[in-house]
């Protein structure tokens, strides 16, 4: 027969011959030590209250006429081999579920924290967002390496460069600023161009040019870095 327990609705397939049919017998639940007294001919289910300390065995013994209790009158311990479980009901899909959500909870909090480079390097203007949490990140281009080459005419002041992806996997390029400074490092001019590529693939390079129209006279070189201040 299948029996389920009132308190956890844990289910068990229980042999006819470990329950007597007419006058029932006490069952106790593996799951949740659940203690109730189950009628089989009137499918009652009814919790079994404890006896008070008088009542001992020897008492329960002379109430009953005898001296040594049967099988069926000792409590079943569902669970056993008499008794085996076949499935937790409620509670376990209730903790299963909550362990879903909780996990899913944990992997939306911590994966934006922990793998906040890789974000800045997909989005760069997420920079922004942690940096106004307090969570530090790497900088705009990390990986990414550049070399300039400054020319300067009569009217123009152009600047070349090329960027290289140093790492082995695809990074994207933020915009760059270009700025001139004088012979005392001093900045005197700057301009954020669009970067020549929206991704560079690893080991992969790439060529960008700047151009200054009439420059200050005080311009003597050249620094390129990425980010937009």
């Amino acid at each position: 027969m299948l029996l389920t327990c009132p308190s956890c609705e844990t289910r068990y397939q229980v042999d006819e011959a470990a329950i007597d049919r007419a006058a029932g017998r006490q069952v106790r639940c593996a799951n949740c030590g659940y203690l109730w007294h189950f009628a089989p001919s009137l499918e009652e289910n009814l919790p079994v209250q404890a006896a008070p300390a008088a009542a001992g065995p020897a008492a329960a013994r002379a109430s009953s006429g005898t001296n040594a209790p049967s099988a069926l009158s000792t409590p079943l311990d569902l669970g056993s081999a008499a008794a085996p479980a076949l499935v937790v009901q409620r509670h376990g899909r209730r903790a299963i579920f909550q362990a879903v959500v909780i996990l899913v909870v944990a992997t939306a909090v911590l994966v934006p924290i922990l793998a906040r480079n890789t974000v800045v390097q997909t989005w760069p203007e997420a920079t922004k967002v942690y940096d106004a949490v307090g969570l530090k990140t790497a900088g705009p281009g990390t990986g990414l390496d550049i070399k300039v080459t400054p020319l300067r005419s009569e009217g123009s002041f152009v600047v070349t460069g090329e960027i290289t992806n140093m790492t082995d996997r695809p990074l994207s390029v933020p915009p760059l600023r270009v700025a001139l400074r004088d012979s005392t490092q001093r900045e005197v001019e700057f301009q954020i161009i669009d970067p020549p590529v929206g991704t560079l693939p690893a080991g992969k390079a790439a060529q960008f040019k700047a151009v200054f129209e009439h420059p200050s006279v005080t311009a003597t070189d050249v620094v390129a870095t990425f980010g937009q201040e």
